[in-house]
């Protein structure tokens, strides 16, 4: 089973309607988040001994979503921007009112860095090599083009579960699985 540890407790989302002779209040269906979305579409694929971990701080950087099962590690990244966004090896923009804006540094660029860092730091912490893969979603975007890109990108949270289900090494076992998932359950964020 698929095991998550939020950042945030949720709350139920409650509405006070009126009826004859006194307010009601009654319990709304609380709205769908980022972590609900992902883990429905990854649950079939991550059954058993997985791990998800929201808000991670690894160094300097903050991952969103750090999923550890027997296949490696995977950084899932969130780009909130609502605007369209014309991606390429090179050149990030962001549509405007004005025209196309550059995006610097490259969000490419950054998520390379950051995946050697935590591949680095996990070395370190486990005394072997753990096969990390990286993922950049923008969930809230109009239009995504990407050309030329060799990083996992794209709109929908259904590309982690693709390279999960493509991913065939099982190369980690319960206890190292066990120890990164400690390992960053020890550096995540509470909101």
């Amino acid at each position: 089973m698929l095991q998550v540890l939020t950042a945030t407790e949720k709350q139920p989302v409650k509405q006070q309607t009126k009826k004859l002779f006194r307010v009601k209040e009654e319990v709304m269906k609380a709205p769908t988040c980022y972590t609900d979305r992902l883990v429905e579409n990854i649950r079939q694929t991550c059954r058993f001994d997985w791990m998800m971990i929201e808000q991670v701080k690894l160094g300097d950087d903050l991952v969103h979503y750090v999923l550890v099962g027997p296949k490696g590690v995977f950084l899932i990244q969130l780009n909130r921007t609502p605007a369209p966004v014309h991606m390429t090896n090179r050149e990030c923009r962001t549509e405007t009112s004005m025209g196309w804006k550059q995006v610097y540094p490259h969000p490419v660029t950054e998520l390379e860095r950051m995946t050697k860092q935590v591949r680095s730091r996990l070395k370190k912490e486990c005394n072997q090599a753990i096969p990390v893969y990286s993922f950049l979603i923008f969930p809230e975007t109009e239009r995504l083009k990407l050309e030329r890109i060799k990083a996992n990108c794209g709109d929908s949270f259904a590309l982690v579960d693709q390279v999960i289900s493509k991913t065939n090494l099982e190369t980690l076992t319960e206890p190292l699985v066990k120890q990164i998932a400690y390992y960053c359950s020890e550096r995540q964020v509470h909101k």
